[in-house]
């Protein structure tokens, strides 16, 4: 694989802060992007290059 990304929800402190703990950065807020019972939800979303996770790995 060349790429992984993910996505949490942007309120959730601990969630975002695992994905980063794992190396991958935060690209951006996508608006919308999930509809729930209450109303429509944003998603946070980070990734991580193959390149960055070696690099990460072999420390």
């Amino acid at each position: 694989m060349h790429r992984i990304y993910a996505t949490c929800d942007p309120r959730n402190a601990a969630s975002a802060a695992i994905l980063n703990k794992l190396g991958m950065t935060h690209e951006g807020h996508l608006r919308h992007t999930m509809k729930l019972r209450d109303g429509w939800r944003d998603s946070a979303m980070f990734s991580i290059l193959a390149l960055e996770w070696r690099t990460n790995t072999s420390n």
